[in-house]
């Protein structure tokens, strides 16, 4: 497994980072274009012991040895993304006032807070932070038959409450760590698909990001599987996000290989665009799973029903297993069952859970 690196402190993240210790006392310089901002910014200060003075639109606040990091987090999570980008920011050391040589160090608040999170970010990869919760994939003609299980990304945040998904993405997408954040994720998920019966396949999310560097993340991948005693069949690597791809060809020789060393491949969402329709024919993935959206209310929708009927038709037609995802009402699952459905997924079903969760019969 490629290591994930060392846990980068907030000065050496980014060209626009404070450049000293982040243990070190000094003063934080704050200009913030509003005054509402100004007062939640100097209210979240005196609550974290650092009273700030204010100098006109600049807020100036005396941190002590090991304040920074905290209080940039804090700040920025406060203030919210659109504020943060406005806040201009710079950490001088020790007592003194900025000179010329600083202000060429001033930076936004946003970046600051985003170079803070990456340390806290990569911690997580190195500490068990990053878990998987599993999704059972049922048989559509009986749903107490388990196919597979899905593995989806969960995470903690500082305070060890759970984190939401999409915040721990669009943190590592910004931070520059998706990649890091993709395969720790995905060898956390074959490290406790371990515990899972041994004729049931797991499904693991793909992001485009991982062709970056596709060799590395596939040894990577093969030597988790070894160490945790799989076999790769076991697994299917469902491609998310096909919007971003780019290189089709690439992701294709990608995905050949993978396949070369024993993986299966799904393609998630289909019908959510042309984008991954025109994936089918070229990736000829051996699961092609149905986007939720398209079968939301799918049987009192004749659109709906035409449309996702013939993209099983068509998978049906080429020997691709399908998969209806986003099942929640009983009129669904019997609809994916009328249209010859081979599995299904969705809260009706069950919902995720960190250990396989009970399905219900239907």
């Amino acid at each position: 497994m490629i290591s994930l690196g060392r846990r980068q402190a907030v000065h050496v993240t980014t060209s626009a980072a404070p450049a000293t210790s982040p243990g070190t006392a000094g003063t934080l310089f704050l200009w913030l274009s509003a005054v509402s901002a100004r007062a939640r910014a100097a209210e979240m200060l005196r609550e974290m012991g650092n009273p700030a003075a204010p100098s006109g639109s600049c807020l100036q606040a005396r941190l002590g040895p090991g304040d920074l990091e905290g209080c940039i987090l804090l700040l920025g999570a406060g203030l919210g993304e659109v504020e943060a980008r406005r806040t201009r920011a710079l950490f001088v050391a020790g007592g003194e006032q900025p000179s010329l040589d600083d202000f060429g160090r001033i930076a936004s608040l946003h970046e600051l807070h985003v170079a803070a999170q990456t340390g806290w970010l990569l911690t997580q990869f190195q500490s068990g932070g990053i878990t998987s919760h599993f999704h059972p994939i049922v048989h559509a003609g009986d749903t107490s038959r388990v196919f597979a299980h899905e593995a989806l990304l969960r995470g903690r945040g500082r305070d060890g409450r759970p984190l939401e998904p999409l915040a721990i993405l669009q943190g590592a997408r910004e931070a520059g760590l998706f990649q890091q954040l993709d395969l720790a994720a995905c060898c956390c998920a074959i490290r406790e698909s371990a515990h899972l019966a041994a004729d049931v396949t797991v499904f693991i999310n793909f992001s485009p990001a991982m062709m970056d560097d596709a060799e590395s993340a596939l040894e990577a991948t093969v030597a988790a599987i070894s160490a945790a005693g799989m076999a790769p069949q076991r697994f299917v690597f469902e491609v998310i996000e096909a919007d971003r791809i780019e290189d089709v060809e690439h992701l294709k020789h990608v995905l050949d290989c993978y396949r070369r060393d024993g993986f299966r491949v799904a393609l998630d969402d289909l019908g959510a665009g042309w984008s991954t329709l025109n994936l089918v024919h070229r990736l000829r993935p051996d699961f092609i799973k149905l986007d939720r959206e398209l079968i939301k209310d799918v049987h009192e929708d004749r659109v709906k029903d035409l449309i996702a009927s013939k993209l099983l038709e068509i998978g049906h037609g080429l020997g691709i297993k399908t998969i209806v995802e986003g099942v929640e009402r009983t009129q669904e699952l019997e609809w994916a069952r009328q249209r010859g459905a081979d599995f299904v997924q969705g809260f009706l079903i069950a919902r995720p859970g960190p250990s396989p969760r009970p399905v219900a019969r239907g």
